[in-house]
């Protein structure tokens, strides 16, 4: 036989052989489908997620089955990178994703916030904490007043978050950047060996280390999210595209994801359970990491975070976080200018689903039902017992303008006490000290009886504009008694300048 020819009938026997190995292949495949639950699976959605216990819902039993059973297969992609997770939910290579609201604000700008947020998923509630050996820091001011001590956190992560906030809200200009006083890490895990070694005075870390730290003897807890509110958020992103083309899934995943819930909620032991075989955590350590975890159930996602439903209030949480984050960002340096087009919020936000999901399952409600919003009473509390609080920290001082000699707030100072009431109102379990303070000149018991009137002053607008309760608040006229300590190179008349004022102090121990 010709050589040529051999050759070519080689080819094609080697070709021919490929080719029946892949129809073979091609058939095997789809015998292996129809004969199997996978001929029942019409779509395959990816959820990007990270080990935060509040995300668990997302990829649990519960939720997967039941998905399943709407002809939907899910898949978590665990990856603590938000960064990369944006990159993936931009890519489609993901449909969802988890995020916290200010994360998603700071990061999602490099990739054109290829997401559309569809739903709060929770809230950190004591999930997060500041701690501290309680010989170097005894409260926030500490911090504030030191710049020599120390902080361990876990960067680009709620932890930062919560510093952010606190060097905000507190006018603690050390944490305004990143800078000597911090000491990164990769995890809390180890932002709190840091601390148990003495590596460092203070620590911010999340559950469950918050828990084993304090087991700790000499190390204290400044401030838990348990006392703050709408400060750390997890939201759940859709892929827009994905949104746009697939809505019917969307809503289906949403709808499982309420039921799952719903599920957790009625059945404690299940998630305990399912936590302990994930994380291999005991009991102990599972339970206070759910204690510092609330999820936000359909119920608030409609008539609270989105408010799609027609209520009085009008609450839009949601917006009210994603409004105050950006503060936070811009105030902290890590967002030049706000990045969202025409500065609009609702660019981010996509309601639609949550409330036909509202409407389909529960229907309106009279918002006289509406409970999400837990109310704190504070009791009367004697001179004394004011005096026993423990000190969590000045809030920014704000410079509340009198006219001279005089204790009727100006219309600038009431602008500014409308700022100090958005603060306060992230912080509602913390009672209120106000103090007045004057300069030091002048007879000093009248300048008792006038500092008293300018902080009752403050007490009664903050009571009546804001619906602070007064028995949360305490008006006390310092007079000169607590000069400011003066700045290095600073006029005699800047100095005198600073010196009349109202702190506004926050206290915990008693409701």
């Amino acid at each position: 036989m010709n050589k040529s020819i051999a050759a070519v009938l080689l080819v094609l026997g080697v070709v021919s052989l490929f080719l029946l190995k892949g129809f073979s292949d091609d058939r095997s495949e789809a015998q292996t489908v129809a004969t199997s639950d996978a001929q029942s699976i019409n779509d395959t959605v990816r959820i990007g997620v990270d080990s935060w216990v509040g995300y668990y819902p997302l990829c649990s039993k519960n939720f997967r089955a039941n998905l399943r059973n709407e002809g939907i297969r899910s898949v978590c992609d665990d990856n603590p990178s938000l960064e990369e997770r944006f990159e993936q939910l931009r890519k489609g290579e993901i449909d969802f994703a988890v995020s916290s609201v200010d994360a998603y604000l700071a990061l999602g700008k490099k990739v054109q916030y290829p997401g559309t947020i569809i739903a709060v998923i929770d809230e950190s509630k004591g999930g997060d904490a500041l701690l501290a050996w309680e010989d170097s820091v005894s409260s926030i001011d500490d911090l504030k007043n030191n710049p020599a001590l120390r902080v361990a956190l876990a960067t680009d992560s709620p932890s930062e978050q919560l510093v952010r906030s606190l060097a905000v809200h507190f006018d603690v200009s050390t944490f305004m950047q990143r800078g000597d006083w911090l000491v990164a890490t990769e995890s809390a895990e180890e932002a709190a060996d840091k601390l148990k070694k003495h590596e460092v005075d203070a620590a911010v870390v999340w559950e469950p280390h918050v828990t084993k730290s304090l087991g700790i003897e000499g190390i204290k807890k400044i401030l838990g999210t348990e006392d703050t509110e709408h400060l750390i958020v997890d939201v759940l992103l859709v892929n827009r595209d994905f949104a746009k083309n697939k809505p019917n899934v969307v809503r289906t995943v949403l709808e499982k994801y309420f039921d799952a819930l719903k599920f957790y909620k009625n059945s404690p032991d299940s998630l305990v359970r399912e936590l302990k075989k994930s994380t291999d955590l005991n009991t102990t350590d599972v339970q206070a990491m759910l204690k510092g975890v609330k999820w936000i159930d359909l119920y608030s996602n409609a008539y609270d975070w989105f408010s799609t439903v027609d209520t009085i209030s009008g609450n839009e949480y949601l917006i009210s976080v994603i409004e105050n984050d950006l503060d936070i960002l811009g105030a902290t340096g890590v967002l030049k200018q706000n990045p969202l087009p025409d500065e609009n919020p609702y660019l981010l936000t996509q309601s639609s689903f949550i409330d036909d999901l509202f409407r389909t399952k529960i229907g309106n409600v009279p918002q006289a039902q509406s409970n999400s919003v837990k109310s704190f009473t504070f009791n009367k509390l004697t001179d004394e017992q004011w005096a026993e609080l423990h000190e969590i920290g000045t809030l920014k001082v704000r410079k509340i303008q009198f006219s001279r000699s005089s204790s009727v707030l100006s219309l600038e100072a009431k602008l500014l006490l409308d700022e100090a009431a958005k603060d306060l109102a992230h912080y509602p379990n913390f009672r209120i000290l106000v103090k007045g303070h004057t300069g030091v000149a002048g007879d000093p018991k009248a300048n008792k009886v006038l500092s008293q009137d300018r902080a009752d002053a403050v007490v009664r607008y903050l009571s009546i504009t804001h619906g602070i309760e007064e028995n949360r608040m305490k008006a006390m006229g310092m007079g000169a008694d607590e000069p400011l300590s003066r700045k290095p190179d600073e006029s005699n008349r800047s100095y005198k300048y600073r010196l009349p004022r109202v702190e506004l102090m926050l206290k915990s121990g008693m409701l």
